[in-house]
């Protein structure tokens, strides 16, 4: 399968970073002139151009929009890639296509909010979580309606087909809505065709963000939640234990080196809802890669 590239995100512009992502820049322009070859969907290491599914409209996570990749996911990548050697390179990718996209080798890796959960560790392996939420409802700021649990009876509430969202257990009256991805949800939402977006609390803070100075700002109900608690992992096809544990103790580096400050500074919201708490509350102890990942040690 060919992908179409897409350009990697322009990091901050720092060392080796800043030198990596020009040099993956000028890669991107080479395969566009020459053909691209999916050097991610065989069975070799991750080493050089290294296919990544990611979503492209989730804001504060991976937000594809002036021919660049920007969001706490993408910053997550480069990290990856600088600490295993290879230069990741996303392409967009549906929630309810992510264990396809590696079963069928469209991608090496799939990070993109991608819940840690039994049934899809069945077809995949895992490498996590490098995240932790609740789920939570998002609603238009001027909107009262949604206070407590109860108050979700009877509501359009969307969400997005193969999440876990989905197979959440709204109450009875609760009229459920379902897109392929959360910017038709939360654009609904705005022209008032539905009442709620019930997904992530963390990804909704990013849609918070990106819409506090619309027409129509946004925000999350408090204490209000269903379904279960969500572990964001980096999926791989199975079968690949030297990568998987490569991954699982860059990401172990990651949790204590660069996290904090790459979700201050792509999820500012999320970080302004819950001051002196949100690390708490977000960041998975490292510890917990031993359990939640599919390689143990």
């Amino acid at each position: 399968m060919t992908h179409a590239p897409r350009s990697p995100r322009a990091h901050r512009p720092s060392g080796h970073r800043y030198a990596r992502a020009a040099a993956a820049v000028l890669l991107s322009f080479t395969a566009a002139a020459c053909g691209w070859t999916d050097e991610g969907s065989d069975d070799k290491p991750l080493t050089g151009t290294v296919f990544i599914g990611g979503k492209n409209d989730q804001p504060g996570f991976n937000l594809h929009s002036g021919h660049t990749d920007r969001g706490f996911e993408v910053d997550l990548a480069a990290y990856l890639g600088e600490q295993i050697g290879f230069t990741p390179k996303f392409h967009d990718v549906v929630s309810a296509e992510r264990e396809q996209e590696l079963v069928g080798k469209s991608s090496a890796l799939v990070i993109a909010t991608y819940s840690i959960t039994p049934k899809r560790d069945d077809l995949v392996d895992f490498v996590g979580p490098y995240f932790v939420t609740k789920q939570g409802f998002l609603v238009r700021e001027d909107y009262r309606g949604i206070r407590s649990e109860k108050d979700v009876a009877g509501k359009v509430v969307c969400t997005v087909e193969g999440s876990t969202s989905a197979l959440a257990q709204l109450p009875g009256g609760a009229t459920p809505h379902t897109e392929t991805d959360y910017s038709t949800c939360v654009r609904k939402l705005q022209q008032g065709d539905i009442d709620a977006v019930f997904t992530d609390e963390a990804l909704l803070y990013g849609y918070v963000e990106q819409q506090k100075s619309s027409k129509v700002p946004l925000e999350v109900v408090r204490d209000v939640s269903f379904g279960n608690i969500n572990r964001y992992g980096i999926g791989l096809r199975e079968g690949r234990p030297e990568d998987c544990a490569r991954l699982r103790e860059a990401l172990r580096r990651y949790l204590t080196e660069e996290w904090a400050s790459d979700v201050k500074a792509q999820l500012p919201a999320l970080v302004a809802a819950y001051p002196g708490d949100w690390e708490n509350r977000f960041r998975p102890d490292p510890q917990d890669l031993n359990t939640y990942s599919s390689c143990k040690e």
